[in-house]
């Protein structure tokens, strides 16, 4: 099993070292054959084939100067059992103190000494415990990153032994760097400490995933570690605090602060520890299990969200029992408990019993009209079965703790809205996961040879582990998917798992060897690249269907695919299933008569890319007649590009389909059958403006304004839908309105300045476009109540905004982007700072060689006071050009940020 690893993930280099062995024994055997009917080879002098076989393998080894690179899982010398933490906070200067008894014991070989992760941890004295009395001083050294450790004696496996460690945090000394998914690693953040910003709460938060809990305690930070946990947690009377566990009691102290105990029984990773302190408003929910005993399931808002916190996470007590039930397997913690922080470096942490969501998820009813965010709901509360419960072993075989969870987002999406909505979603994610891998090339999906672990979390770890569950579970079938997850979990809870696990699991359910399975998707890299095609033969009623494996098979396997085939005939449906083993097969049907439809892959559940070609009036058919989502998108991505009549009436039925989002696309696609009929498609358009679902009128009113652009008829639809309740909708309609009456949409826009998302936006928009520096102010107070990746857009649209102004408005503008440079949070924000601030520059720049036009443009015709003026409003624009670049260098010098470094250096 190790050893299958290994080969599985071996370089370029190995392989070619295999396949060079195979043909030299193909070659060699041959070649012995001919010597038994000649002299020997010594005889004739050729070279022995043996030496020959030894030569090629040590000139292949000698062009590999390195082994390839494999991380394994981390070695287990000491069992850490028991985690107890005391800690407060110094808010001024962003640090921890904190106390830290650890009950361990050696793994298997008995051991005298101990290292744990420490990141930037001042330590300030290690004691062994007797109970909860220090007994002896130990000696120990601390080099930033490891803590080592001398203990008192050599302990067996069969002792444990207690220390207690002293220390203070220093999270704004760590140096290691965020990855994309998770954008820094400094564990602990303390936002807006000294609340001097008055648009951003004070908080406190962790983000321990994928090594960063050592930054604010010493543990041994590994995903095979598991350990039980106790935290105090000191802070203000005025904030509420939330760990894993339990809140066990809280304790008022006389210097006015509070001491919270939260409590944690059962084991899990330390990456899954979490703190999070803040002002919060806390909506208590709950869920019930079999027994009758309510599990406190609370949120964790805003103040100002409170109203709105069970339209956020209200379905979360219905998931935990849906899942609860399709695994068989009860939800195994104590709460569910999930808090929205601000600043966030990520989307969301599946911390054990308390997720922590970025500030993305504060919504107001209203808005989430055009969608909230259930699919990453679903996405943390998996993880409590796939990632807490049974956590991988090593970063490695991550997808599985992330391939499930993103899994379950098809899961919930299936159970609440139907198949054709969880059919939608997980192919847009396949889509976006065949995009990167086009863009980087294909990654084995348990991969041991990653440059960074934090590599790992990327679209084939998360997308394409998905597409590859829904595979085996339509293979399988429901009942041994579900069953083999539940052996899966049970017979690993509480502990690790590498992917051997899972398929061996599967194997016991089903009676089946499916490494064949594994191999391919898992353990190699890469997607199948098929090509369908197929042919009647009128005179003999024989059905030939064609299927072309065509990806690179230097990058990817040869797969072994089933594959369903449905045969439309004569009003009825046949199944016919298949097996694509090879690059190039034919598969013969006979039938009665034409098929109306061959639908290849039936199920629509292949993780490929994927051609068909077949006739347009079997498209046409599938469009009307096919029964899944995939089917009609399939089928409108080709009708598209046809002019025929049946074609685009087949186009403009689909506009009245009962899932909403083949209407959107019929009305996205419609650009053929809109000018074959634009008065009749008008009319059509215009009625699905009043459409039940918001995307579908908002859909309508862009093509409104793309085929119609500038028709005054359009105002007094762009009007009505001005008091949609879709804040998405609306954003449409004063875009479009806009477009036709300018001053009339800046004289509308004013009137809803206060409202939110989509709205907000678009206003922003037309103000950039079109507004003067009456609107200044407008922009600076959005940029105030903004963060994230809100904050971001805005800061695009009040630079397009400033471009447009004079230079007065433009100096205020450069005082922003200093702040946004110096002070930004997260990372991105401070990055876009910079930019903004070098672009300044060059519109300075630009200004100066305008200046100098206007002065060599006056010098010819004799204006010399003008050409005066005109040499110093160049040199002005000049220096401040110049006085901009030394401030990016400035900021630049002080500049800390490890993410922001790698791109401003580079």
């Amino acid at each position: 099993m190790y050893f299958y690893n290994f080969v599985t993930t071996k370089s370029k280099a190995m392989k070619q070292i295999s396949i060079t062995l195979i043909l030299v024994f193909v070659i060699t055997a041959c070649t012995v054959k001919n010597v038994s009917k000649e002299k020997s080879s010594k005889e004739n002098g050729a070279e022995d084939p043996i030496n020959l076989i030894e030569q090629l393998v040590e000139d292949e080894r000698s062009t590999q100067s390195t082994r390839p690179v494999y991380n394994p899982s981390r070695k287990r010398e000491n069992d850490l059992l028991h985690t107890k933490l005391e800690v407060s906070f110094l808010w001024k200067s962003k640090q921890l103190v904190g106390l830290a008894d650890l009950t361990l014991k050696p793994y298997f070989n008995a051991m005298d000494s101990l290292v744990l992760d420490a990141k930037e941890l001042d330590i300030k004295s290690i004691a062994l415990m007797n109970k909860d009395n220090p007994v002896k001083e130990l000696n120990f050294i601390a080099d930033g990153r490891k803590l080592h450790i001398q203990l008192d004696k050599k302990y067996t496996r069969h002792e444990q032994y207690k220390i207690r460690i002293k220390y203070i945090a220093n999270p704004e000394k760590v140096k290691e760097k965020g990855g994309v998914a998770i954008s820094d690693a400094k564990g602990l953040y303390f936002i807006n400490p000294e609340g001097s910003d008055r648009n951003k709460p004070i908080q406190i938060w962790t983000q321990g995933e994928t090594e960063s809990n050592s930054c604010w305690f010493p543990t041994i930070d590994s995903p095979n570690e598991r350990t039980t946990q106790e935290i105090y947690i000191t802070v203000d009377e005025q904030f509420k605090t939330l760990s894993n566990g339990l809140l066990i009691y809280s304790t008022p102290n006389e210097d006015g602060t509070r001491t919270d105990y939260w409590k944690m029984e059962k084991p899990h990773a330390p990456y899954l520890f979490m703190m999070a302190i803040g002002d919060f408003a806390i909506v208590k929910d709950y869920w019930t299990r079999k027994d009758g005993r309510k599990v406190a399931v609370n949120y964790y808002v805003g103040k100002e969200y409170e109203e709105h916190a069970k339209a956020i996470f209200g379905k979360t007590p219905r998931m935990i029992e849906y899942f609860s039930n399709l695994l068989e397997f009860e939800y195994p913690w104590s709460k569910y408990h999930q808090v929205v922080v601000e600043d966030y470096v990520s989307g969301a942490m599946e911390n054990t019993t308390a997720v922590i969501h970025g500030d993305f998820l504060h919504q107001t009813k209203r808005e989430m009209i055009d969608g909230g965010n259930e699919s990453i709901i679903a996405h943390e509360l998996f993880h409590h079965w796939f990632g807490d419960l049974v956590t991988c072993e090593s970063w490695s075989n991550l997808p599985l703790n992330e391939s499930f969870a993103n899994y379950s987002q098809f899961l919930w999406d299936e159970y609440e809205y139907g198949r054709m909505e969880a059919d939608k979603n997980a192919h847009n994610e396949m889509e976006s996961y065949i995009l990167s891998s086009q863009q980087q090339g294909p990654k084995d999906v348990i991969r041991f040879d990653y440059t960074n672990k934090d590599d790992m979390f990327d679209l084939v770890s998360y997308n394409k582990g998905g597409r590859i569950l829904h595979m085996l579970r339509s293979y399988l079938g429901d009942d041994a998917f579900f069953k083999s997850l539940n052996k899966y979990l049970t017979d690993n809870a509480f502990g690790s798992a590498e992917i051997h696990d899972l398929r061996l699991a599967f194997e016991e359910i089903t009676g089946e060897d499916l490494n064949w399975f594994f191999n391919q998707w898992f353990l190699d890299g890469g997607h199948p690249v098929l090509n369908f095609s197929q042919r009647f033969n009128d005179s003999t009623k024989e059905l030939s269907v064609y299927l072309h494996q065509s990806q690179s098979l230097e990058t990817s396997p040869l797969y072994k695919l089933p594959i369903q085939i449905d045969i439309y005939e004569g009003g009825k449906t046949e199944r016919r299933q298949v097996w694509l083993e090879r690059v190039r097969d034919t598969f013969n049907f006979k039938l009665a008569s034409a098929p109306q439809l061959v639908n290849i892959d039936a199920d629509k559940v292949l993780l490929c890319e994927k051609k068909e070609s077949k006739p347009i009036d079997q498209w046409i058919y599938q469009l009307d007649h096919a029964p899944l989502y995939l089917d009609k998108k399939e089928a409108l991505d080709r009708l598209e590009k046809e002019n025929g009549t049946e074609a685009i009436q087949a186009l403009v039925r689909a506009m009245d389909h009962p899932f909403w989002h083949v209407r959107l696309l019929a009305l996205k696609k419609g650009k053929r059958a809109i000018r074959a009929d634009k008065s009749q498609l008008k009319e059509r358009i215009l009625d699905l403006t009043n459409d039940e679902h918001p995307q579908v009128r908002k859909g309508a009113l862009k093509s409104l304004k793309k085929y119609w652009e500038g028709d005054p008829d359009l105002i007094k639809v762009y009007e009505k839908a001005l008091d949609d309740s879709s804040y998405n909708v609306m954003a449409e309609a004063i875009d479009g309105l806009a477009e036709v009456d300018k001053d009339r949409a800046l004289k509308i826009a004013e009137k809803y300045e206060n409202e939110r998302g989509a709205v907000s936006s678009a206003i922003s928009r037309i103000y950039a476009k079109y507004a003067g520096k009456e609107k200044h102010e407008y922009f600076q107070l959005k940029l105030k109540q903004s963060s994230g990746f809100s904050k971001y857009g805005m800061l695009q649209l009040y630079n397009n905004y400033l471009m447009r102004q004079d230079e007065t408005e433009l100096e205020k503008g450069i005082e922003t982007f200093e702040d946004v440079a110096r002070n930004g949070s997260p990372w991105f924000l401070k990055l876009s700072g910079y930019q903004l601030l070098k672009n300044a520059s060059e519109v300075y720049v630009g200004i100066a060689e305008e200046h100098k036009t206007n002065y060599d443009n006056h010098m010819k015709e004799g204006q010399v006071a003008s050409a005066s003026l005109s040499k110093q409003a160049q040199e002005g624009a000049e220096e401040k050009s110049k006085q901009l670049k030394e401030l990016i260098e400035q900021i630049k010098a002080d500049e800390t940020d490890a993410n922001v470094l790698q791109y401003i250096n580079y």
